[in-house]
Order: C-alpha cells, then structure tokens, then sequence
C-alpha cells in the first residue's frame, strides 16, 4: 500500500491495510493465548501426571493446531479490516463474525501512540492506538500504515483537538488555523534522557522475575529432576550428598548461599535485560504544551500525553531505591475504563525511570510549577493509627493462633506468631513513620511508605469528589479518614486528626468551588 505523507483523507472510499498487517494480528493472538494459557498451566502439570498421556504425544499436534489457528485468523482479520479518514473523522470496520464500525471525531480523540513492533522494525509500517478516555476494549488501532503516515495523522489530530478545545474555552473568537499544524515540524525540548546506566540500575530495582517463578511453581518438581538427572550423568548424587555425615553444616551453608546467589544473579540479569528491551533510547521530551515519550530496543513506541491532563504526579521510592538515591516518576492521567496494563504501555500514565531524587524534584516541578513534594513539612498521623492497629487487629489475631498452637503442643508454631507479630508491629511503626499529608496555596502532597517511600501530589482543582470516614471507635478519639478522588484514582489519608480532616476537607471544596478551573 502506497500511503502519501501528508493526504491523510481517503474521501468516501474504504482503505485497506498492507499484507504486513498480518504479523500483527499474528503476534496479537500469540499474546492473548500466551495471557489465558498462564490460567491453563496449573492443569496442565497435573493432567499430564495423572494420566497416561505424555506431553511428547499432544505438544506437537497441538502447536501445528494453534499455528493453522493463527493463521487463518490473521488471513481473516486482514480482509475484514477497512478504514478510512474523511472530513476530521477516523472510521474503522472489523471483524468476520461480530463485525464493528468505529467512527471517531478528531476532537474526541485524547492521545495518540504511534508504535513500532519489532516485527515492523525492518519496515516503514506503525502501528496507530487511538485513545478515547474510554474502555480499553473499544480503543481504535490503525494496525499497518506507514510511518510518515501516522505521524502525519498523529499531528492533525492533536492539532484538531487543541482548535476545538481552544474554541470551547473562547467561544467568541474566530478560528484561526496555524499553517504549521499540519506539517511534522516541531520545536521539540528534550527534558530527560536515560543513559544504558540507568536501565541497567533500574533492571535491579525493580526485578519482577518472581512472577515468572510464581507462574513455573507447577513445573518445579520437573526441573528438579531435570537437574538431579543432568548431575547424576557426572557422578553427583544429591540424595547421598544429603545424608553423608561428612559434610559439616557451614559447607552446607556455602553450598545455599551459592545456589542462591546463583539464582539471584539470574533473576537480576533477566530483570536488567528486560528494562533495556522496554526503555532503551528513551527520551522525554515537550512540545508545547504536550509531554512526549520514545523508547524501546525491539519496538519502539511513542506516547503523547497534554499537560493539562496531568491529574497525579507520583515519585515511587522502594528499599534499593533509596538505598541508591533513585526514584520512578509517574505522570498519572484520566484512567476511567483503563485495563491494568504494564506501566510503559498504559496510556494513561508517563513513566521516567531510575531518575536521580535531586532529577525527581525536578521533573514534579516541570509538571506542577513550584512544586516540591521532598521538602514539604508533612504533617505526622495521630498515634493512635498504629496503637488502634497492634493492640485491636494485630494483638487479638495473634494470641489466638498461640492459644491454638500452645493446644497442639507445637512449640515451633508458638515461635512463628511471635516473630511475625513482632515484624508485623515493626512493619506498622515503620509506616507510621512514613505517613504524612500537607497542602500549600496550590498542591496537595501526601507521604507513605514502608523501608521505601512515596510522594503524591495533585493540584487542588483538580479534586473531583472528598470523603470523610469515621468509624464509631475512630469518632470517639476524635479522628477520621479522608479519601481524595481524582480522575487518575484516589488519595487516601488514615487517622488524621478530626480537625485536620475537616480543614482538609474545606480547603479542597472551596479551591474546586471558587477557582472553577478545569481539571483537563
């Protein structure tokens, strides 16, 4: 398919898309079936030992019938797929069997991410995600155009939607059309970059490995005796090693810590692979008032986000983080009908990864003028908070599972409640620690955490609906909750002190109330 850069119109007539298409519907049903095969494996590991069956006998069959599956719905997406863009209107029909026909104004359209599959790498294809603020099922894809095409789209229909918007806001005036809107010349600012360095320092704090080990938990007896049998072949038997009595007992310490720094090690390399596959080259960067994210090794995507829309910016801080002096910044917009995604995928959120905390502040106060979320003197929760939840939760849960194991005569059990009660109350006070809430003339910034800590903060137009909780016990030592809700999701501050809440609470409606500023 031949597409010009800039005739984005295709008048009354349906398009069809490029044959390459077809590795996208390709990989799209590889994903689906690898997302709902996760649910299969538990079943899978036990039929296949509780039956005759070997997995040699159906994993063969099977993967020819999944690939012809494949296939053919690739071939049958690819013919039923149509679009076209007439007069500010992108229109798609889909669909063999439940057929669907999208028509999106240019003005209702919130975001648009172009990506670049690694399977289009060697191409000029993108892929084209429309966002509409609405369900993550009904999102438009222009699934194989070019790429000069959809960056032309792109630029059109962000320009389309600021005129609109413009016109909302002053009605009165004339439009005016820019004569560079439709062109792909920007005056881009380049407001962050992160270096190989950074990647690799963000692959170890935030190693999420263990959800893979969590989803090969049914296959560990499997493994393990893969491994016992690829040892016997050179002479170590790991059931006589466990019983010789010549082995002392630090030996069998070394050996532990080195199996599990091995594992460690593997997990790390793994998590530090996948950072740079997702975050490699990336850059952050403003046009105007738009916020403009690249990244990716394998397939590069390109995410665009309004300033205005920004309702949260969160600074994310774990144990390493803090122990490293880094942070992830989030810039945090409209969710409603969102599907939790992974962070760099969802559109309804910017991520800047492994930043500096000095880079952290920064970035917060690009985001939100004069705001500066580390050096605000947060307000410390009653005492109350962790007393109500050691001595009415903790404590009376924990006495009975002793009572119970002290029955049984288990005095190992006896010991286990009593350690993790007590972490559990060292676990509390360290929260304790970390809660915290205050507002300024324009912000409100909220504190928590545990070892590591995070910053929340969020204008205060921008606060759509306030709850106060008390229960009867909290109203009786006169402290209450209050719940802050914004188009990104909800702040909620614990056991603040009763006229604190209520000072919150007013200061938050009469900023809405008054100043009547768009929270868009």
């Amino acid at each position: 398919m031949q597409e010009p850069a800039v005739a984005l119109d295709t008048g009354k007539h349906w398009r069809r898309l490029s044959p390459v298409a077809m590795l996208y519907f390709i990989a799209s049903g590889l994903k689906t079936l690898v997302q709902n095969g996760l649910y299969a494996i538990p079943a899978l590991a036990i039929g296949s030992q509780t039956s005759n069956i070997t997995a040699a006998s159906w994993f063969i069959p099977a993967l020819w019938g999944i690939a012809v599956v494949m296939l053919g719905s690739a071939v049958l997406n690819y013919f039923f797929y149509h679009f076209r863009v007439r007069e500010n209107h992108v229109e798609i029909r889909s669909g063999m069997f439940s057929r669907r026909h999208i028509n999106l104004p240019f003005w209702r359209i919130q975001n648009v991410k172009v990506e670049r599959p690694f399977y289009y790498r060697f191409t000029r294809f993108a892929v084209v995600i429309l966002d509409t603020a609405g369900s993550a099922k009904e999102e438009a894809n222009l699934v194989a155009v070019t790429h000069e095409y959809a960056q032309t789209l792109r630029t059109q229909i962000l320009a389309s939607r600021s005129e609109y918007l413009n016109q909302q806001q002053n009605p009165d005036a004339e439009s005016q059309t820019n004569p560079d809107t439709s062109s792909t010349h920007t005056n881009e600012q380049i407001i962050n970059t992160r270096s190989v360095k950074d990647l690799v320092i963000h692959g170890i704090t935030n190693n999420r490995v263990w959800i893979l080990l969590g989803a090969l938990a049914p296959f560990f007896d499997e493994m393990a005796s893969a491994v016992n049998g690829y040892l016997s072949q050179y002479g170590l038997q790991l059931e006589q090693l466990a019983g010789s009595q010549a082995i002392a007992w630090w030996q069998w310490g070394l050996y532990l810590t080195t199996v599990t720094l091995i594992i460690m090690t593997i997990m790390g390399l793994l998590s530090i692979g996948g950072a740079l596959l997702t975050y490699y080259g990336y850059t952050l960067s403003k046009d105007k008032d738009r916020y403009i994210r690249r990244s990716g090794l394998l397939t590069q995507q390109e995410v665009s986000m309004r300033e205005s829309r920004i309702q949260l910016v969160s600074i994310k801080q774990d144990w390493l983080d803090k122990l490293l002096k880094r942070a992830n910044v989030f810039f945090e917009q409209n969710k409603s009908g969102q599907q939790r995604d992974q962070e760099l995928m969802a559109a309804n959120k910017l991520v800047v990864p492994s930043v500096t905390t000095a880079q952290a502040d920064e970035l917060a106060g690009h985001a939100f003028s004069h705001c500066t979320p580390s050096n605000q003197p947060y307000k410390r929760l009653p005492l109350f908070y962790m007393l109500h939840h050691a001595l009415v939760r903790l404590l009376p849960l924990s006495i009975l599972l002793m009572v119970l194991a002290y029955t049984l005569q288990q005095v190992l059990g006896v010991t286990l409640v009593v350690i993790g009660f007590v972490l559990a109350v060292v676990n509390l006070a360290l929260r304790y620690w970390r809660w915290g809430h205050t507002t300024d003339s324009q912000y409100l910034y909220v504190r928590s955490g545990c070892i590591g800590i995070d910053y929340r903060t969020c204008p205060l137009h921008k606060v759509q609906q306030v709850k106060y909780l008390q229960s009867v016990m909290m109203r009786r030592r006169k402290v209450a909750s209050v719940k802050v809700v914004l188009a990104s999701g909800s702040l909620t501050i614990p056991f603040m002190a009763e006229a604190d809440a209520k000072t919150l609470i007013n200061t938050l409606l009469f900023e809405t109330e008054s100043t009547r500023r768009s929270w868009m």
